[in-house]
């Protein structure tokens, strides 16, 4: 079973922001597909792919803004990206830039599959957004175009436009009259996303700015990588469960929902990893349990808040299911 795809946090704060900022009531868009402001909180934090996904759809129709995507991945600096940004900024030259994209994304957005494809005086960047059944994320295209279209102009220019982009989604006349677009070739239906580049240009050195130049911590990479979205089913469900967590432990329905599934194929997918949805849950509190545990400035009671227990004395009893010691006792004598 393949894993449910997941991107980080900060992929989708600037769609919350530009929503924001034409007054649109990003509170509703984010209510309609059972996501709230707590879930955005950390910015590397990750997120289900098709409920980000969802988000501009919805907003795209309510607005009546066909180019939602590409309005968006405009005003989206490629530093805006958290960990994969300043690593991508880094950058020795186009060509790394482009290799290191290639061999990073999964880290950032497991729903998104990139690759490059070489002709003799032509790059072409190709790419491929996941989409649920009975749906379409062709916002999420559009958004995606533009903002690697930002990462190439960290090389090429800031008024850079290929000459050539193909797009899978259908035609759509208000893309073609942008001005921005004006003298670029785009073929609509096409079986997949790509930007043509110039091979000439790969040496090109990247040009991130003096304030970007700080080389990403060691340290920092390798909570960057452990974060990263899972590659398997059941450590992905996982890690929906823990991105849904600030507004409430979502049930079976809702977590079948945001994986892409029906109810009954995700019990029949843990049942087969010896699991049942509400032990996977236990789990995930337990694991959270520790973390905060062991932050010796959070009192007992906001923790078990956090955790969503709304009674002190359930969490307690919990704990002590889970470790055989009550929390307290647990801070005092912590194990290794």
């Amino acid at each position: 079973m393949a894993a449910i795809p997941l991107v980080r946090a900060n992929h989708v704060i600037p769609i919350v922001d530009f929503l924001n900022q034409i007054g649109s009531p990003i509170d509703r868009f984010l209510a309609q597909v059972n996501l709230s402001q707590p879930c955005l909180e950390d910015p590397e934090s990750l997120l289900p792919l098709y409920q980000s996904s969802a988000i501009l759809e919805n907003a795209a129709r309510s607005e009546g803004i066909a180019p939602l995507g590409i309005l968006i991945g405009q005003q989206t600096p490629i530093h805006a990206l958290g960990m994969m940004g300043r690593i991508l900024c880094n950058s020795l030259n186009l060509l790394d830039l482009l290799t290191t994209l290639e061999q990073i994304l999964g880290m950032a957005n497991s729903g998104l599959q990139f690759s490059l494809r070489w002709e003799s005086d032509w790059v072409w960047a190709q790419y491929h957004c996941m989409s649920p059944a009975r749906t379409t994320n062709l916002q999420t295209q559009y958004y995606t175009t533009m903002v690697y279209i930002n990462a190439l102009r960290l090389a090429l220019g800031q008024t850079w436009m290929p000459s050539e982009i193909y797009l899978e989604g259908p035609p759509c006349r208000e893309i073609l009259t942008m001005d921005e677009f004006l003298g670029v070739q785009i073929h609509f239906l096409s079986p997949h996303n790509s930007i043509k580049i110039p091979r000439s240009a790969l040496a090109l050195p990247v040009n991130s700015g003096a304030a970007l130049k700080d080389l990403t911590s060691q340290l920092d990479y390798e909570a960057y990588c452990q974060s990263a979205p899972a590659q398997d089913f059941v450590d992905s469900l996982r890690q929906t469960v823990q991105a849904l967590s600030p507004q409430g432990y979502p049930d079976i329905t809702l977590a079948a929902e945001v994986a892409g599934l029906s109810k009954r194929k995700l019990q029949r997918q843990l049942l087969e990893a010896g699991l049942s949805y509400s032990r996977l849950v236990d789990q995930v509190r337990y694991e959270q349990a520790l973390e905060l545990i062991n932050q010796p400035g959070l009192r007992l009671i906001d923790i078990a808040a956090e955790l969503g227990y709304t009674d002190a004395a359930n969490f307690t009893r919990a704990f002590r299911r889970w470790t055989g010691v009550s929390p307290q006792e647990f801070r005092s004598n912590p194990r290794p």
